[in-house]
């Protein structure tokens, strides 16, 4: 396992679903990338409801590849939201979005990879 996911759960995915790994690894960029870009509007829009209900969303698909890294800033920034904190969500949400490009990197090159 690398330190931005768990490849084996790609590979448990796919048998279980019986889905190629690159159909897998873009629903996941699907699904995170549109809950990222739903936190973030809520962020500008002061909705910390919105905001923990996205990453809560986001933390669901992390989950299903262990993407500890993320899995780590998702939970710190759903704490911040669900303490009513517009600060300090800002601030996890900084942290967060320094980790989504490694592990989207990452996923597109199991994606591409055996």
């Amino acid at each position: 396992m690398d330190s931005e996911l768990d490849l084996t759960r790609l590979d448990e995915l796919q048998q279980l679903l019986g889905t190629e790994r690159a159909a897998i690894v873009d629903t996941l960029l699907s699904e995170l990338g549109t809950a990222l870009d739903d936190v973030a509007a809520g962020l500008a829009a002061g909705d910390l409801e919105a905001v923990a209900a996205a990453t809560h969303a986001a933390r669901n698909s992390a989950l299903m590849i262990d993407a500890q890294p993320l899995l780590t800033g998702l939970g710190e920034l759903e704490s911040c939201a669900r303490h009513e904190d517009l600060v300090a969500a800002l601030a996890a949400n900084r942290r967060l979005r320094r980790t989504w490009p490694r592990l989207r990197r990452r996923l597109e090159l199991a994606a591409s990879g055996p």
